[in-house]
């Protein structure tokens, strides 16, 4: 009962502090509810109290947005040159440089904001959160090699036992 209800509180907090911000733009159908399902998944994973999840979902959301705006400078290019096919000497180069780029950009905002969110946190749920990120992507990963979630609502495996 106490997950249910720091959940929610969670849920009710970032709905919060997103009326306040504009929406972002829409990356695609189904991004919502994959949102969705990773703020039920982290929240659950740190355990969460309300007051956690109040400071908590602004500066997540915050890292969240500007590791998406690294992602878009940086990866971009290199999508770019990969969908052309065969790969020149140079833009082989570039996509090198471009990936290094994302890396090292990707590692600093991280360092950053794993002292923001010790500031909110103690320790112990900063390590949950990053362990936390990763087994959320793989369980994605995994749906999307199992075809997704059915047509009836019942997207299976993947997330049986998402809380054991």
């Amino acid at each position: 009962m106490k997950t249910i209800l720091t959940l929610l509180a969670g849920i009710f907090l970032l709905m919060n502090s997103m009326i306040a911000q504009p929406p972002p733009p829409p990356d695609g159908p189904g991004n919502e509810k994959i949102e969705a399902l990773k703020i039920g998944f982290i929240t659950k994973r740190l355990n969460l109290t309300p007051e956690e999840s109040q400071k908590f979902w602004p500066v997540y959301n915050q890292y969240e947005a500007e590791k998406k705006q690294i992602r878009q400078t940086t990866i971009g290019t290199v999508k770019e040159l990969k969908e052309d096919g065969d790969f020149t000497n140079a833009e082989a180069e570039l996509a090198i440089a471009k990936h290094i780029e994302f890396k090292s950009r990707d590692l600093d905002l991280t360092k950053k904001y794993v002292v923001e969110f010790r500031k909110i946190l103690p320790a112990t749920k900063v390590a949950k959160l990053i362990t936390a990120e990763e087994q959320f992507k793989k369980m994605l990963m995994k749906q999307a090699q199992q075809g997704g979630p059915k047509p009836n609502g019942q997207g299976g495996k993947p997330w049986k036992g998402q809380g054991k």
